[in-house]
């Protein structure tokens, strides 16, 4: 008998988390990237869970740019979302902000590249899991647009929004990822996070 690699096989018992309950939302802290910057060629997955990058550089000269959304929902509207298709079932994923500012900088430096750029995007969920025996801590940062790029599905300006207080709802779509969820972890949260600052204060 020939075996399917590709076969999709469930691994894992299905539980409550009881020791480190699972908490909705998302931190009000994220990292945006031009697609074209990820090096992808010195990514670096790891080598056990394929849905774990270790390390995702970017290119000479390039860098991440700082996303904060206030309020008690950050992000809210970030979802993922299976997608069935013909030979196999895909996911996607939204992820949703408000820009609390509406000036000419913001139009040309945000706005308009959003509308046909493609993105990566980088943020903390409020669930860490912290408490789990090994890994802990690889819960907290997820990563969204890697495979087909985050593209702007909706970019709202409406000035009387009591949501965007007249600046700009927007929310980013990457259809067709093959994975559900793709984190970055490296060693444990701390070297994590200090690999994002990195990422947004290049050598």
């Amino acid at each position: 008998m020939i075996e399917n690699f590709c076969e999709s096989l469930i691994k894992q018992d299905i539980s409550k988390n009881c020791y480190d309950p699972i908490t909705q939302g998302i931190e009000s802290n994220g990292v945006i990237m031009n697609r074209k910057d990820v090096d992808f060629g010195n990514v670096i997955f790891d080598d056990i869970r394929p849905n774990v990058i270790k390390t995702i550089p970017l290119k000479d000269g390039a860098k991440a740019y700082k996303i904060y959304v206030p309020g008690p929902t950050p992000f809210n509207n970030t979802t993922t979302t299976m997608e069935t298709g013909p030979n196999r079932n895909t996911f996607t994923h939204d992820v949703g902000m408000v820009v609390l500012n509406h000036d000419p900088d913001i139009c040309d430096k945000i706005i308009d590249p959003m509308a046909n750029g493609e993105f990566v995007i980088i943020y903390e969920n409020k669930f860490k899991n912290f408490n789990k025996p090994t890994t802990p801590g690889d819960s907290a940062f997820q990563i969204v647009g890697y495979y087909q790029g985050l593209r702007g599905k909706t970019l709202e300006n409406n000035k009387y929004s009591a949501e965007t207080e007249g600046g700009w709802n927007i929310l980013l779509e990457e259809s067709k990822s093959p994975r559900s969820g793709l984190f970055l972890y490296n060693t444990d949260y701390d070297t994590t996070e200090q690999q994002i600052q990195t990422l947004l204060n290049p050598v």
